[in-house]
Order: C-alpha cells, then sequence, then structure tokens
C-alpha cells in the first residue's frame, strides 16, 4: 500500500522544472521586418470651466428732474402820492395825416356795335394750308333700334300702296283688335243651302307689350323686314296703318263665323304667334250646336258689329254669290251648263 501511493506521487508530478530551458518552435518564420507596435498615448483629460456668473441687473439711475424754482411773488406797486409831470410822460410820436389821392377819371366805355357779317369759325394754320376747328359736341348715343320710327312717313319710291289690310275693331284695358280684311271669306253654312256665314280672323295686340330680348327682337324684326322687303320686290309698299299692325310680331289671332241672318258669333280657336303662324293647328269643327247668342256689351258683340260694319251684310244670301250664267238659270231658266 504504501508503495502504490509513492508511485502515485511520482506520476502526478511535472516532467519539467523552472529551470528547464523552454524552447518555442517556430519562432524562426516570424517577420523581423514589422514595425513595433506604437504606444497610444490616451489624451489628456480637459478641464471644464465653471460657467462664469451672472451678474444681476443693477436699476438704471433715475434722472434728476431739475427742481422747479417757486414761483416769484409779484411786486406790489405802490400808488404814487403825485401824479407824474408832463416831461415824464411819453408822448406817442404824431404822424402827419394821410393824403387821400383823388381818382383820375375814366374814359367813357363806347357802346359795342352790331357788325353785319356772317359768323366766322376759327382756323389754325398749320403747314400753310388752313384747318377749321370742328366744335365738339357730347351728343348721347342713340338708343338701339330693330325696326324704323313708328311715325316715318313710306319713302316716295314710286311704289303703289296697298289697300289697307288691318282695320281697328275694338280696344279694351289690354288689347288692341285689328280685324285681317284680306282673310275674310264668305261660306255656305252646312245643311243649309241658301244661308252664309263669314270667316273672319282677328288680330290682338298688347296695348302695353313686355319688353322682349334681344334675340327675340332681332327675330321678329328680321321678319318684319322681310315682309316690307317683299312687298317692294312686286312693286307695292304698306300703308303708315298696316306697318304700325306689323311691326309688332308678338300678338293673338282669334278666329270666328258669324252669321248675320240670325245675329249669332261662333268662336273657333285662340293662337299666340310670334312672327308668322303656323299652319297646323288644332281647333274645333263647326257645330251647329255651338252658336252663341251676343251679349250686349261683350267685347265678342262689339267685333260683331264692326266686322260686319266694315264688310257689310249684303253676301249673307245666295243670291250675292250668284254668278251671270245661275241668274239666267235661276230667272230666265235659261241653262248655258
Amino acid at each position: 500500500m504504501a508503495g502504490a501511493a509513492v508511485l502515485a506521487l511520482l506520476m502526478n508530478a511535472p516532467q519539467v522544472s523552472a529551470d528547464d530551458d523552454v524552447v518555442i518552435f517556430g519562432g524562426e518564420f516570424e517577420d523581423e521586418s514589422a514595425p513595433a507596435p506604437k504606444k497610444v498615448e490616451k489624451p489628456a483629460v480637459k478641464k471644464e470651466l465653471p460657467p462664469p456668473a451672472v451678474k444681476p441687473a443693477q436699476p438704471k439711475p433715475e434722472s434728476k428732474k431739475p427742481q422747479e424754482k417757486p414761483p416769484s411773488k409779484p411786486e406790489i406797486v405802490k400808488p404814487q402820492e403825485t401824479p407824474p409831470s408832463e416831461s415824464e410822460i411819453v408822448k406817442p410820436q404824431e404822424q402827419p395825416p394821410a393824403q387821400i389821392e383823388q381818382p383820375t377819371e375814366v374814359p367813357p366805355v363806347e357802346p359795342l356795335r352790331s357788325v353785319d357779317r356772317p359768323f366766322e369759325r376759327p382756323t389754325n394754320i398749320h403747314g400753310g394750308q388752313e384747318q377749321v376747328e370742328e366744335p365738339i359736341v357730347n351728343s348721347p348715343q342713340p338708343a338701339r333700334r330693330y325696326f324704323p320710327a313708328e311715325n316715318s312717313a313710306p319713302p316716295s319710291t314710286g311704289l303703289r300702296t296697298l289697300k289697307q289690310r288691318f282695320l281697328k275693331l275694338a280696344v279694351d284695358d289690354t288689347y288692341i283688335y285689328y280685324l285681317d280684311k284680306k282673310s275674310v271669306q264668305w261660306k255656305k253654312i252646312p245643311y243649309l243651302a241658301s244661308e252664309y256665314m263669314a270667316d273672319v280672323w282677328v288680330r290682338m295686340i298688347e296695348r302695353n307689350p313686355t319688353q322682349l330680348d334681344n334675340d327675340m327682337a332681332a327675330y321678329g324684326a328680321e321678319n318684319f323686314r322681310a315682309e316690307i322687303a317683299l312687298a317692294r320686290e312686286q312693286g307695292y309698299q304698306y300703308s303708315p296703318e298696316d306697318l304700325k299692325v306689323l311691326r309688332s310680331q308678338a300678338y293673338v289671332l282669334e278666329h270666328y263665323y258669324l252669321r248675320p241672318k240670325t245675329n249669332q258669333i261662333q268662336f273657333l280657336c285662340e293662337l299666340e304667334v310670334f312672327g308668322r303662324p303656323q299652319n297646323a293647328i288644332n281647333e274645333r269643327a263647326y257645330d251647329y250646336k255651338n252658336w252663341e247668342n251676343l251679349v250686349p256689351g261683350s267685347i265678342e258683340s262689339v267685333i260683331y258689329d264692326a266686322t260686319l260694319k266694315i264688310i257689310g251684310k249684303s253676301k249673307a244670301n245666295e243670291r250675292a254669290h250668284m254668278t251671270f250664267i245661275d241668274m239666267l238659270d235661276e230667272y230666265a231658266r235659261i241653262a248655258l251648263n
């Protein structure tokens, strides 16, 4: 047992001692030219100075106001016991009296004499030529007109004046009623062989028409001028009364049948027109039940009386529409057909 312990101690003991030289292998391969490592110097620590002390703000010295002197007491002047002498009194210097200049005599003014000669305009001579200065008149610009003036008479150009087409029938608070004489027709009443009725159109124009916009006014003026130009091309011109009616391009048309034998009227239709009316209209057909008796004082009664006064009642019967051949056949019993 003791020998085993000694052997274990010998086995665990180091084989190299501190006195043996230690040989390092591979040292001959090191680069001898490599520089030695430089020593790095650490930067010196900067010492921070304490912040400067802030001086407290000193109050500004107040400016000394100059001392005001106390007001001096007024001196009391004692009255003199004796009045001052004349030598002590200072007299003002006496100035000589001002001399008044007398006005000079003004020669009498001769009265203006009237000279009998025409007025001469002032002239300027410029470049050897006489230039007349025309007076400048600030006249306002005339209003824009689409139609000629109503009071303008038709020009005398040798044209034949047409017979008056529009005849005034009646007037109320809103409209002026005109009979279109050119459209008057006499028609035979249906289912009655010997009686005729008058077919008339009445044009109604507003007494105080509303103002139209520029486009509508220009359109109406173009229609008006075209109708006048067409009549002039045919060698005619309208009367002043017709021009006044044609100038109003916005109007209302009413269609009536008049029956003179029974003093009755029948209304067919009413149209609001601007410029020219359209031919396709909707109106009620003739009906024997639509005849209306006239109410005295109504606008229909006025239109009826005024229209028959113009066109007459002679063509209301069959005889007025008979030709010469019809009379021979009717009275002489001679048939030429």
